[in-house]
């Protein structure tokens, strides 16, 4: 899948309500770091740029309400799974 393909999928997901965050890691970091649930929904909404890794998780480049830099480490399968935040 292009980088393309995959920001349009990941906010067509958001869009229609269709992404959680990791009850555990992503959660955890989130508090850890002060990112709100609607920081990371905008960052889903308007993720710039994005890269697949090597273990096929994707790495999404954006920004949070506030307009700082937040990175989204996710896996999207029947939605969007957020793993982690920093």
């Amino acid at each position: 899948m292009t980088e393309q393909a995959m920001l349009e999928l990941v906010r067509s997901y958001t869009r229609a309500n269709r992404w959680e965050v990791d009850l555990v890691h992503g959660q955890q970091r989130m508090q850890q770091r002060g990112v709100s649930f609607s920081d990371v929904e905008h960052a889903l909404l308007n993720a710039s740029q994005c890269q697949v890794q090597a273990n096929g998780r994707w790495k999404l480049q954006s920004r949070d309400l506030d307009g700082d830099d937040l990175t989204l480490i996710v896996v999207v399968e029947d939605g969007v799974v957020v793993i982690t935040v920093f």
